[in-house]
């Protein structure tokens, strides 16, 4: 059970998208209950259910329940990726094992989405501040839900203290790290060809995220101007959308760097490999991260990477060794973070390279599937 799925953009979509196939391969049989819309079928090895989102909120809202209550009626276990709620209520009844992934506070990013507490309020800082009676219920229904799962997996250990400190027990609390699948980035082509194959020239700073207040993508057009007085040629290139776009935009418009700044919006996976295959750096200013697949994609894909010091970011980035680290909130130490990679392409190169083997080493896919796979095993047989 999960909100988003392939061909939707992001990490949820990208991990179970080549997880499912791994647990089908090993003789499971999957059923995906999702929330989307297709312009096009796509072949799976699985079944996928898609409820569409052009419907009401309440509508889909229990469309989507009464979907999970149907494929639940005789499997062994629920895996949910992050979206609880619908999947625990049903389990009230169906009983079955369920095991949660966690990326993330979802009562946080509700509360930031929809005004109910201030927009830059911190996600660290929200975990120690009491808020009103909405923002109250909203963390009690996801402790709730977390706390039904048998199992809660977290993508790093800054999320699995998070989760901890909501009250799920730590026995509860399984670190699987993130990872990317190799092969996907094998047969990239060079930076030059991929450049041309996008039409982009320049040098290229990169970023990709959903364009959310917390993403920091505001800091990085408000930086441009300063940067192109260093590097001329500078421009910024945005893959990704959200609710932030048109705001985004009339800053880029405002700063005088509309014509710089290059919004692709939401592309295909294998199109955001090539993104990252054309960029000189990709940056990753955001004010929380549990632990972003798209750094582990930088990496594989031999981009340097610049990132801001939050959540599970700096167990993957070692500031100065596999890429630069920046203090969330430091806007100028971001620019010369930015232009330190710019500016001096051999070092920038050698941070990729050595990020390339950190990620061969200590993010495996295959150490990924064989971890998941053995857990879910050991659920759903109790």
């Amino acid at each position: 059970m999960t909100g988003t799925f392939h061909p939707e953009a992001g990490g949820p979509p990208t991990y179970l998208y080549h997880l499912l196939p791994a647990l089908v391969e090993r003789g499971h049989e999957v059923t995906v209950v999702t929330y989307g819309d297709v312009a096009e079928e796509f072949e799976y090895p699985y079944r996928v259910v898609r409820v569409s989102r052009r419907r009401p909120i309440p509508v889909r809202l229990l469309q989507f329940t009464e979907q999970v209550w149907r494929a639940a009626q005789d499997c062994d276990l629920i895996f949910v990726h992050g979206y609880g709620l619908p999947p625990a209520v049903v389990n009230l009844w169906r009983r079955k094992p369920m095991v949660i992934k966690l990326v993330g506070d979802f009562a946080w990013e509700y509360a930031v989405r929809h005004g109910l507490i201030d927009r830059d309020e911190d996600m660290d800082d929200f975990q120690q501040r009491r808020h009103g009676i909405l923002v109250r219920l909203l963390r009690t229904l996801q402790r709730w839900y977390a706390n039904r799962a048998q199992v809660v997996i977290v993508p790093s250990r800054y999320l699995a203290g998070v989760v901890q400190g909501w009250g799920i027990p730590s026995e509860k609390v399984q670190v699987i790290y993130n990872a990317v699948d190799r092969a996907a980035y094998d047969g990239l082509p060079d930076r030059e060809h991929a450049r041309r194959v996008l039409g982009l020239s320049g040098r290229v700073v990169l970023t990709v995220a959903r364009l959310t207040p917390w993403k920091g993508v505001d800091r990085l057009v408000a930086l441009l101007p300063g940067i192109r007085e260093v590097v001329p040629d500078a421009n910024l290139v945005v893959v990704g959308d959200g609710p932030e776009q048109a705001n985004l935009e009339r800053l880029a418009r405002q700063m005088g760097v509309s014509d710089v700044v290059c919004f692709a919006g939401r592309v295909p996976q294998d199109r955001v490999a090539l993104y990252l295959r054309a960029a000189d750096v990709l940056v990753l200013y955001s004010g929380y991260e549990g632990l972003p697949h798209i750094l582990l994609e930088a990496m594989l894909a031999g981009t340097p990477v610049v990132a801001s010091a939050k959540g599970g970011i700096p167990e993957v980035v070692e500031d100065g060794v596999t890429g630069r680290l920046v203090p969330w909130g430091d806007e100028a130490r971001l620019r010369d973070a930015l232009l330190d990679a710019l500016s001096d392409p051999a070092r920038a190169a050698s941070w990729a390279e050595r990020a390339r083997a950190r990620i061969e080493r200590d993010f495996s896919w295959v150490a990924l599937v064989e971890r998941t796979t053995l857990l879910l095993q050991q659920v759903a047989t109790g």
